[in-house]
């Protein structure tokens, strides 16, 4: 095998800086393959070369700065594509909570993106619910999700980042609830039925609200990330919900890759809360006035990307959040993408 680098005899007018140099490295870079291939020949500790008779000069070198350069290449751009996403991902949820059963949900999401003369939006809709391995059958979970599958496809428009922005065409989802209204009261029938689609189409009408609703949920945070997460290099600060329905918190973010597998680069996002908020201000979606700072939870975010090399296709994602109450764990959310 022919090997990846020459021995160069040292001549009295070489120096490390100058060897270097000519071969577009740095001393240090050279110094460090050098050592790393030399065997029992003399190592180089020093600029100066007195004393050392031969220097291993690489025949196919990448500086660090070309490394970066041609890693961040592989990597998502930072301003959104359609290619970013495939058309269906299987998801699984898992819910751990304090003195209560653990909760797995399963089901599927289909993805539909366009490009509209303002942006890209994303037509999202849920199929296949299942909690614990079976379709919910109480009147509750039924009627719930049959509500939302008559107002599917959610359409939400994209961020030039990646991430959700508002929805689309709100007004259509509205009407198109109160057209197949009649169609739901026929099935589900009785008072508390009534009540539970008067409550849906009230909060469903609430633009600002129905949309915070959706953007709070952990599955639409992990899908739809904002890209440049995956060019970034030192800390950062953002907000992230980690509860349905409550309000955002501001996050310590630092991210990490691994570019070790052949086909995909794994990239890691980890958060740690950075302010002051109570459990009960979590669970009530306000601020409390005067609340005790013995109150304050902790609370952690960890989220897996998968993406391919070539295509920059998202393969698969995980994520979590753990928070935690006086030392104890309070609730523990997982979520699994999967490209189907």
């Amino acid at each position: 095998m022919t090997p990846d680098f020459i021995k160069h005899k040292v001549r009295p007018q070489d120096s490390l800086g100058s060897l270097a140099s000519r071969i577009r490295m740095t001393e240090e870079e050279l110094k460090e393959f050098h050592n790393q291939n030399c065997g029992k020949m003399d190592k180089l500790w020093v600029s100066n070369l007195r004393g050392i008779e031969f220097v291993l000069i690489p025949t196919l070198f990448i500086s660090k700065e070309e490394q970066a350069i041609r890693k961040s290449k592989m990597l998502p751009p930072k301003e959104y594509f359609p290619g970013f996403h495939a058309s269906k991902y299987l998801i699984l949820e898992k819910f751990e909570e304090s003195n209560k059963k653990n909760s797995d949900f399963n089901y599927s999401v289909n993805l539909n993106i366009q490009n509209s003369k303002d942006g890209f939006v994303a037509e999202t809709s849920l199929d296949d619910f299942r909690k614990n391995g079976t379709a919910p059958e109480d009147k509750v979970s039924s009627l719930s999700l049959a509500c939302m599958k008559n107002i599917y496809p959610i359409s939400y428009r994209l961020s030039q980042k990646g991430n959700l922005e508002h929805c689309f065409q709100h007004k259509n989802l509205v009407e198109q609830f109160r057209n197949k209204r009649v169609e739901l009261e026929d099935f589900f029938i009785g008072d508390i039925s009534k009540i539970y689609i008067d409550f849906f189409i009230e909060k469903l009408s609430d633009e600002n609200y129905f949309f915070r609703q959706m953007q709070s949920y952990l599955l639409y945070q992990t899908l739809f990330p904002d890209l440049e997460w995956f060019h970034k290099q030192t800390v950062w600060i953002e907000e992230f919900y980690i509860h349905s329905n409550s309000f955002p918190l501001q996050f310590n973010f630092q991210a990490e890759q691994n570019f070790d597998d052949p086909d995909f680069i794994e990239t890691k996002i980890f958060g740690m809360l950075s302010e002051n908020c109570s459990l009960r201000e979590l669970l009530k979606g306000i601020r409390i006035e005067d609340e005790a700072v013995e109150e304050n939870i902790d609370a952690e975010i960890e989220i897996q990307y998968f993406t391919h090399k070539v295509t920059k296709q998202l393969h698969e994602a995980k994520s979590s959040v753990e928070i935690r109450h006086q030392n104890e764990l309070f609730q523990k959310h997982h979520l699994q993408i999967t490209q189907n």
